[in-house]
C-alpha cells in the first residue's frame, strides 16, 4: 500500500475543516500516486486538488532540503 512506502508523503485537504480528500504523493517523482475522497466518497474536488499539488511540488522539494 502506497500508505507504508516511507518515500510517499500523504496529504489532507480540507474545507473549513472538514477532510474532502486524501492525496498520497511520491517523494521519488513528486507527483500525486493517489487522490481520493474522504471516506472513498466521491466529490467534485479531485482534479483541482491534484494540480494544486502538482504546480505546488517545487515546495515540496524545497522542504525536503531544509
Amino acid at each position: 500500500m502506497y500508505y507504508t512506502k516511507k518515500d510517499s508523503l500523504i496529504l489532507s485537504a480540507r474545507i473549513e475543516g472538514k477532510r474532502i480528500e486524501i492525496v498520497g504523493v511520491s517523494l521519488d517523482t513528486l507527483s500525486v500516486i493517489q487522490c481520493f475522497g474522504a471516506y472513498n466518497k466521491n466529490n467534485e474536488y479531485p482534479n483541482r486538488i491534484v494540480d494544486l499539488v502538482n504546480s505546488n511540488a517545487h515546495l515540496i522539494k524545497v522542504m525536503m532540503i531544509a
